[in-house]
């Protein structure tokens, strides 16, 4: 078993396109707590591999999302007196998660987490293939340098690195904005589905907002760029996308898992505001998945108003995770003869395949607890987090009340 270390440590070197996009001074905008104890939003002045090491406080913690990366734009240097330096080890208790949601706000379906499946075609083949689709994920975002505590029993523990966008404004789902609209109305940052496939593969074709909106199951951050200077930025430095990458140290050092590109993504997320709209206009406003928490079966919204149906400022989407995950569903046709071997379906016989192997402690495999996982995509920085026992008490929010 892995053992635990300290919260954050350096991460690889910058790649070219890091540092063309450090050349482009994006205004990188982190939410925190500051050193006079309040919550703070700053822009990044300094950084080290994606961890901030020197920012400046520019706007109260209640101020509203859109208005904090108008300031961060127009903020101009003041000099090095206005920057507050940070070592790693003090951004770990102090950067939060850059969007405040709360889940309260979830579930009382005031603002929405939705994830999208499926989105890289190579992930989608190692998934056992299937079409891109949306789902709910109700679960707060928690800080990008804490931890995850999975519930008990929780042996197949997933990482999806995702790229992750968090509205500034209302959509109305019955005219989605097009791209140059959309890049105004967002901010981007980096996000982690966590996923406990076990819900999954014991309910094929459902099981996924159990799956994946456990407390903790969505390290968020640790900063957020706005959408017009976030595709500005990238066309200028002679790119399509931004590099999405992700590695996990089982006790032995950091070894990758995923490395691939967001213009792999199959459906943009301009275009999945318009499959969300033609979903809701079709079939309704709620999800079709079912979930049980505490005793309560619920079907969490897509949208607001079933009149005109619309998506709340504040709202997050997950763009889907490129391939390299734990999860690896075989061939179908060895899979379905040995699930006819042993008179279980191919779903049933592969899950207790995948049982097999998390008991067996195999590396390179599900997530277990002691791991580190780190996550960066290119521009927005870097999370490293590590994995809890399960049922281990949840993690603190340095912003919080």
């Amino acid at each position: 078993m892995a053992q635990a270390a300290a919260p954050v440590e350096a991460a690889e070197p910058l790649t070219p396109l890091q540092e063309c996009l450090a050349s482009q001074n994006l205004p990188q905008v982190v939410r925190m707590r500051s050193a006079a104890d309040a919550v703070t939003y700053a822009r990044v002045a300094t950084q080290e591999e994606g961890i901030p090491t020197g920012v400046i406080p520019f706007a109260t913690g209640e101020t509203p999302l859109a208005e904090v990366l108008d300031r961060a734009v127009a903020l101009e240097s003041h000099g090095r007196a206005a920057v507050w330096e940070l070592s790693a080890e003090e951004a770990a208790p102090r950067v939060c998660s850059p969007v405040a949601l709360s889940q309260g706000e979830i579930d009382r379906e005031e603002r929405f987490v939705i994830g999208v499946g499926l989105n890289y075609k190579a992930h989608a083949d190692e998934a056992g293939g299937g079409d891109v689709f949306l789902f709910p994920k109700p679960a707060a975002p928690t800080p990008p340098y804490g931890h995850v505590a999975p519930p008990k029993n929780t042996p197949l523990l997933d990482y999806e690195i995702e790229l992750a966008f968090v509205l500034l404004e209302d959509i109305d789902l019955t005219a989605p904005p097009d791209k140059d609209e959309f890049l105004r109305k967002v901010a981007f940052f980096v996000s982690n589905d966590i996923s406990d496939r076990e819900a999954i593969l014991a309910n094929p074709g459902g099981g996924f907002v159990e799956a994946k909106g456990q407390p903790s199951f969505f390290p968020a951050g640790p900063w957020i760029v706005r959408g017009t200077e976030l595709y500005a930025a990238f066309t200028q430095c002679g790119v399509e996308g931004l590099g999405i990458r992700l590695a996990v140290d089982e006790g032995s050092g950091f070894r990758a898992r995923q490395n691939s590109m967001t213009s792999l993504m199959i459906a943009s997320p301009e275009e999945i505001l318009a499959r969300l709209g033609t979903w809701v206009q079709e079939k309704g406003r709620r999800t079709t998945m079912p979930v049980t928490f505490g005793g309560e079966t619920r079907y969490y919204p897509y949208a607001l108003d079933d009149a005109a149906p619309r998506l709340p400022k504040g709202s997050v989407f997950l763009m889907g995770t490129p391939a390299g995950v734990a999860l690896q569903i075989p061939g179908k046709l060895g899979l379905i003869s040995r699930a006819l071997i042993r008179l279980r379906g191919p779903f049933e016989q592969f899950r207790h395949e995948a049982l097999a192997q998390a008991a067996s402690g195999e590396p390179g495999g599900y997530l277990e607890p002691g791991d580190r996982v780190r996550a960066s995509i290119d521009g927005l920085g870097t999370q490293l987090f590590t994995i809890q026992g399960a049922g281990s008490a949840q993690p603190t929010d340095p912003c919080a009340p």
